[in-house]
């Protein structure tokens, strides 16, 4: 049976901090001998009571639950730290603190890794299903179209919930060689790279149920106009990360020479043509001929038509 770590980072998080480790017991992909799971937590200083329960849980289940205690470090590197000290495994998956996990989440997304997988970087993630603070579902006036990744999108868009994604051990290895000093947010990174190096794969189907707070709802019930307004003001409120990020991107990758694991994409196409992508947006920041013809390749693309109108106008101004 495959061995699968589940990671997650606690943050005062005691709320729903049982009914989400419960949720996560509770996967059937045990019983379905697919893969054996135990779960690392890194908790960020909690003070509210989140480590009693921690505590509570690893000696109720010892050998299944293990957790420690971080420094204060913010969400995106308590999950890089957490990946670099997670036990070797041939799947990793990330959790948060206050969601929970339908019983075949994990089962559903083993069975695509053993399927589609083997032998290369590969990042599985899932639409994750709204809802509010009882679970109940919220419904959105939205229409999903069904997601299109590729790295393209990755330099401009994340699509990857991080409590969805699971990953497996050749990722792994590739991301925890050395970290970014600056990414927008630890689950990008892992689709940055994954969508180089190795393949994506979206599940359209849910099997988490993702918590909605008041601050973090982005446009799911209001009308089409204040949504577009929200999501102008959501664009321009991050300037010059895209930019930051894909500089980032260049440093770690962009010589494909000077790292051993990285020799044998010397010559792979796809990898070239992701690195030269990332090249030119970074340095189309300087020149307005570059950026308009970053925007008639339309190499970049958001996945909604109204991101990508948006995206594209501010490609053109240099303010990414």
């Amino acid at each position: 049976m495959k061995k699968l770590q589940v990671l997650m980072s606690t943050y005062n998080g005691k709320k729903y901090l049982r009914e989400q480790l419960d949720s996560i017991l509770q996967q059937d992909c045990e019983k379905k001998e697919l893969a054996a799971l135990q779960l690392l937590v890194r908790d960020d200083g909690s003070t509210d009571g989140t480590q009693d329960i921690l505590q509570e849980y690893a000696l109720k289940y010892p050998g299944k639950i293990q957790w420690f205690q971080g420094k204060n470090c913010g969400v995106i590197q308590s999950f890089f730290e957490l990946l670099k000290k997670a036990e070797k495994a041939d799947y990793y998956a990330f959790s948060d603190q206050d969601d929970y996990w339908m019983a075949e989440k994990m089962s559903c997304a083993v069975r695509v890794m053993e399927r589609k997988g083997k032998n290369i970087p590969f990042l599985y993630c899932c639409r994750p299903k709204l809802v509010d603070a009882e679970l109940n579902s919220i419904p959105s006036v939205t229409k999903r179209s069904p997601m299109r990744p590729s790295f393209g999108n990755a330099l401009i868009e994340n699509i990857v919930t991080g409590c969805t994604a699971v990953l497996n051990d050749a990722l792994r290895t590739l991301l925890v060689f050395r970290f970014p000093k600056f990414t927008v947010m630890h689950d990008r990174w892992f689709y940055l790279v994954a969508s180089c190096f190795g393949k994506v794969y979206y599940d359209e189907t849910p099997h988490i149920c993702y918590r909605q707070h008041a601050g973090n709802v982005v446009g799911i019930n209001s009308g089409r106009w204040e949504e577009f307004c929200e999501r102008l003001r959501l664009f321009f409120g991050k300037r010059h990360d895209i930019s930051r990020q894909a500089e980032e991107f260049i440093k770690i990758f962009g010589k494909l020479s000077s790292r051993e694991d990285l020799k044998k994409y010397e010559g792979n196409a796809h990898v070239a043509a992701c690195l030269r992508l990332a090249k030119e947006l970074a340095s189309g920041k300087r020149t307005f001929s570059k950026r308009w013809y970053l925007v008639r390749s339309r190499k970049l693309y958001r996945q909604r038509k109204m991101d990508d109108f948006i995206f594209q106008w501010i490609l053109l101004s240099g303010i990414y």
